[in-house]
Formats: C-alpha cells, structure tokens, sequence
C-alpha cells in the first residue's frame, strides 16, 4: 500500500469513529504533532476530538475519490464486500467537501441497507457539522433529517394536524420534515445542542436556525398529538410525565433563545426562529390546568418586551429592529396593553427619527439607527395601510 491509500485508510477509520469534533489544522500541523501522542499520527486524536493537518487532508482526499469511484454503489445494487471501503472512502470526501451528495447518497444506501447504523451515521454527521464548512452546507442538515427519520418511528395521523407549517406524508427521501415522527424531548435537546455547535462554527447560520426549527416543529406535532389524545393507541405515549417534560422543554426553549439573542445581537436568523417559535406553541391546545401557570399569550408577550428592550438598547442593529417587526407583526405583546405598546415603539422610533433629522439640518454624520428607524417607521406605516389591509383580506 502506498503513502497516500495508507493515510487515507487511517483518516477514514478515524473519521468513521466517529470523533466529537473535527477540526483542520493549517499547514502539516508539525508543531501540534511534537507533542502528540504517537499512535494516530500523522493526525491528532485527543480525548475523541480529531485534528487534521489541512495539506494532509487533501492527500488524502485525492486518494478516497480514486477509491470511492471503485466501490460506490451502481444500479442501486452494493457489494457488501465493499461497505467499510465506501464508509471510509465517502467520510474523507465529506471532510473536504462536507456537501458531496454522491458521498452521502451512498451512506444513505448502506443505512437502508441495515450495513450500517442510522444511530451511527447521526453522530457521524455531529462530527461534520462541528467544522465550519460543514455547519453551512443545508444538504447536510437535509441528510441529517433523514437519518432522524430512519431513527424514530412515524406518528400515528389519524387525521392532519392543524400545527405544522410543512405537512409532507411518507418517509421518503424528498421528505424534508420532522413534524410526522416521533420526536423524544431528549432527541429534542441533542438536536438543539447541535445547532448551538454549528452555529458557534458559522455564526448567524441560516440552515442550523432552520433545522432547529424543523426539530421545534416536531415537539409541538407530538405534544398535539399527545393533548388531544387522538387514539387508545397513543395512550402510552400520554403519560403526565411525557407531556410535562415536552411542555418543560418548549418553556425552556423560548427562555433560552431570548439568552441566546440576548448575546448575538446581529443574529437575524436566531431571531426569525424566536418569533417563528412564539407563533408555533400558540397554535398548541392548552395544557391541563395544574400545569398551565401562564396563558401562551402571555408567553408570548415576553418575546414583544424583549424585542423592544433591546432596540432600545442596541438601536444600532439592524437584525434587532428585525426581531421588533417580527413582534409587532405576530402581535407578541400583554392582552390589553397592545396601544401602550404600540405608542411605546412609536415614542422610541420618532426619538431616533428627530435624532437623525438634527443631524442632518446640522450637517452632521448621521448614526446606522436613524436608517433602521426610517425603514422601521415605514414598515408600520405601510403595514397599517388601507392597501395592505385589502390585500390580506
């Protein structure tokens, strides 16, 4: 066997562990592997956490399309002889080049093939979306939403269900939903720990913000199915214990992403989410009264005061004047209290828009927030519009 096979064979092996995380060293990375333990080198292998030299990686990567071209499956047929070669040869490609769609067709064919483990595969793609190119790639969080799905088994649907904003029947692979299986709240958690990993890799990261929705979306459609007690056959899944824990989770979800924003205050897709959370769990039946300790409006409420308290604290950001008209539109704001609300965004906004229109007049620079209150301004009058109002009728 040649350098290049035998250092691709090793990082396959590696990779196929799978690793915690994944990370490209620059260079050769001589100066880590001096103090590395020798047993994985040329590669670092710390505490299941991978390192690997970039020039390496591309060695590597040359050697694995060559061997990957060999096995790759044909005519919907596999050679099972060739499954550990197709798994290694395909998980180097994807280090690469984290959005191969043939590398991932083929570790698709070996799952329903039951030659390797959805299970396996899911913690396969934990590692691949700790890597920046790999957290950015929404065909990778697609193939991971299909490895959810060949893990957990299908809601029983009686009838649709009027909580899910992408209703799709069937498993198949141009399915793109979580909302008909059986999503665990503790599915739930990883999943959510997931995205917070990939987003810390690629900041403001459309596509996590997605999935982390999708994964949302699923919760609900359970608890849903759960409240309404659809069928004796869901009994089981019915307990107290059950829809309190998915219900704790939902609560804990919505005080967490207001943190979360809270600390990424330019992070528009985060902040996309929280709205599109708040008018997800409104849609919800209302729990048992011995659990239900504040209404959903009233929930919901909180996400309207926090938009609005941090544009008045960080006006110079845009995506926050964002999350406010996401806000406003969804009306997210105390039952009886939407006019003080409304004059208190119209005080703030005419506050910035008087700001700006003295500097102007004085031939001064004009601040960021005197842009994001004119738009803002604009929004509300237009939105308000008899126009507008017609066109939703």
């Amino acid at each position: 066997m040649n350098k290049n096979a035998d250092l691709c064979s090793r990082l396959g092996d590696l990779l196929n562990v799978p690793p915690i995380s994944i990370e490209l060293l620059p260079g050769d990375a001589s100066e880590w592997l001096a103090s590395a333990p020798p047993e994985h080198a040329p590669f670092l292998f710390v505490d299941n956490n991978l390192g690997v030299p970039h020039k390496l990686a591309y060695k590597a990567y040359l050697e694995a399309v060559a061997r990957f071209r060999a096995v790759r499956p044909r005519h919907d047929s596999i050679d099972h002889s060739h499954s550990a070669e197709l798994l290694a040869s395909s998980a180097v490609l994807l280090l690469v080049n984290p959005a191969h769609q043939t590398a991932l067709n083929a570790r698709k064919r070996l799952v329903l093939l039951g030659t390797h483990s959805a299970a396996h595969e899911l913690r396969f793609t934990d590692a691949l979306l700790t890597l920046r190119d790999g957290a950015k790639q929404s065909i990778l969080w697609h193939h991971r939403r299909w490895v959810l799905r060949r893990i957990h088994p299908p809601l029983p649907s009686p009838s649709p269900s009027p909580f899910s904003e992408s209703q799709a029947k069937g498993h198949g692979d141009g399915v793109d939903t979580l909302a008909d299986i059986a999503l665990s709240p503790a599915t739930f958690r990883a999943e959510i720990a997931a995205v917070e990993r990939a987003c810390e890799a690629y900041p403001r990261n459309y596509h996590a913000w997605a999935h982390r929705f999708l994964c949302a979306e699923a919760l609900v459609h359970v608890l849903a199915h759960v409240l309404s007690a659809f069928s004796p056959s869901s009994a089981s899944a019915s307990s107290p214990h059950d829809r309190h824990e998915a219900l704790r989770e939902l609560e804990a979800e919505r005080a967490h992403i207001r943190t979360w924003v809270e600390r990424h205050v330019a992070d528009y897709s985060a902040m996309q989410y929280a709205c599109r959370l708040e008018a997800l769990v409104q849609g919800l039946p209302a729990p048992d009264t011995e659990t239900k300790t504040k209404t959903e409006t009233e929930k919901g409420a909180e996400a309207g005061a926090h938009a609005l308290e941090l544009v008045r604290a960080y006006s110079s950001h845009e995506a926050l004047w964002l999350y406010l008209r996401g806000a406003v539109a969804l009306d997210l704001f105390p039952p009886g209290t939407q006019g003080d609300a409304g004059a208190a965004i119209d005080g703030l906004t005419e506050s910035y828009l008087r700001e700006g229109a003295t500097a102007v007049a004085g031939h001064q620079v004009v601040s960021g927030t005197y842009g994001h209150a004119v738009r803002f301004s604009a929004w509300r009058k237009w939105s308000v519009s008899p126009r507008v109002s017609n066109f939703n009728a």
